[in-house]
């Protein structure tokens, strides 16, 4: 029996786009660069608010990737 690697550990899968977080701080929506890989998206390390300068690391991700069709 052949074991298959997980989608989220093969090589080459993972990428960084621009999408929209939810700041936990000062409440609003802002844009920064998210790490995808596989079905997980994540926010990019060392990344600050645009609005209140605060960590964003913490922050929620909204699926709103923008990528073309």
């Amino acid at each position: 029996m052949e074991m298959k690697t997980p989608v989220a550990s093969r090589p080459g899968t993972t990428r960084i786009e621009k999408g929209a977080v939810y700041c936990p701080i000062c409440t609003h929506t802002v844009e920064v660069e998210i790490v995808t890989t596989g079905r997980s998206a994540r926010v990019r390390d060392g990344q600050k608010c645009s609005r209140c300068g605060s960590s964003i690391g913490s922050a929620y991700v909204l699926y709103r990737l923008d990528r073309a069709a």
